[in-house]
């Protein structure tokens, strides 16, 4: 097969769909080694993402060429000339009148069930470029079964159009290194029982309600790992506010297995989300043989399980029963550990490569 990788957001991205597409790229180009691959993108960023193997070529606009019509409508020249045979957009979109078989992988629709979180161009550019894809591909990959519903839901597809298959996370989560790779700062906030908050710093990621649980809580500390955006501005405001400083830290982490141990020096995740189309701390938390606390949507229950601790949706005395039941040693907080790193097994980047390749060979 010739495949063709939106590739755009695996260079450009350290973050979540960033990940994402790299792991599908490594994970798929690793099994179908005889293969030919082609990763399409304006730009490259090697300090991201330097992949070297023989079987994947970088595809790119030449300098005559404007890098956004080439990335929604112009790549389709490329694509026939190169006798393409899947085209996969790793990220919510496929190219305008694209002619090549085509597979899209539908992350969410949060734009259009929480439009307050987002500005009102960008949601009309989101909607119609998930509505485009999610028509005209011939298959389409959602990241879990919320995202599969809200698809039908808002878009109207046929539902046997849609592949459920679910994300892993990074394999330094898994594979739990013992190299301790953490500066001196990051070695010192560890040394005290903590509480870890991982994901951007958002209004929709419902931080400033866990620093109100923690307000209420005597003698704990949360380290905050994420992306500070606008919103950081009120965090901040907060803890200034309620004297937080002591028991709340940022930490700027660049280093994944920084991150990882991190993970497993915790008490906990909490992770108090609104919504979103998975949430790959949920299963970066069970990798790390910690308790996981979230709300109990069902997108979060669908990824945390049966034995991940659940608060009520925006009930603050909830949250803080869950983090007083985690924050000391327990059978119970061993056994759900135990529990939950088991049920975390089924999402693996080699289950995820192996549903995909298999959804490239229905359509060709």
């Amino acid at each position: 097969m010739r495949i063709t990788f939106d590739a755009k957001r695996a260079f450009n991205n350290e973050t979540g769909l960033g990940n994402y597409s790299r792991s599908v790229i490594k994970s798929v180009s690793s099994i179908l080694k005889k293969d030919q691959f082609f990763l399409s993108t304006p730009k490259v960023n090697t300090n991201i993402f330097n992949i070297t193997q023989p079987n994947i070529k970088i595809l790119q606009p030449n300098i005559f060429q404007n890098h956004y019509y080439w990335r929604t409508k112009g790549i389709n020249k490329e694509l026939n000339d190169l006798k393409i045979d899947i085209y996969h957009g790793l990220s919510n979109e496929i190219p305008l009148g694209i002619e090549t078989k085509s597979i899209v992988t539908i992350h969410d629709l949060l734009f259009l069930k929480y439009p307050k979180f987002y500005n009102y161009i960008d949601r009309k550019i989101y909607t119609v470029k998930s509505r485009f894809a999610c028509k005209y591909a011939d298959k389409i990959i959602a990241t879990s079964q919320e995202t599969k519903k809200d698809i039908i839901n808002y878009f109207n597809i046929n539902e046997k159009k849609i592949k459920v298959i679910y994300q892993s996370c990074n394999p330094v989560f898994i594979n739990n290194p013992t190299r301790e790779n953490y500066t001196e700062f990051t070695k010192k906030e560890l040394a005290k029982p903590f509480i870890l908050y991982v994901g951007s710093i958002e209004k929709r990621k419902n931080l400033i309600f866990l620093l109100k649980a923690i307000q209420n809580i005597k003698d704990i500390k949360l380290i905050c790992v994420g992306k500070k955006g606008k919103y950081y501005q009120k965090v901040e405001t907060f803890i200034h506010q309620n004297q937080l400083i002591d028991k709340v830290k940022f930490l700027n982490i660049n280093n994944t297995e920084q991150l990882a141990h991190i993970y497993r020096h915790s008490r906990g995740l909490v992770y108090p989300s609104i919504n979103e189309g998975f949430g790959i701390p949920i299963i970066e938390g069970m990798y790390s043989k910690i308790p996981v606390i979230t709300s109990n949507k069902s997108i979060f229950k669908e990824v945390g399980g049966e034995y991940s601790y659940y608060f009520e949706e925006q009930d603050l005395d909830s949250l803080i029963d869950q983090i007083q039941a985690i924050w000391y040693d327990s059978n119970e907080r061993s056994e759900r550990i135990e529990k939950n790193f088991q049920y975390v097994q089924k999402f693996t980047e080699q289950e995820q490569a192996n549903q995909i390749i298999k959804l490239y060979k229905e359509i060709i």
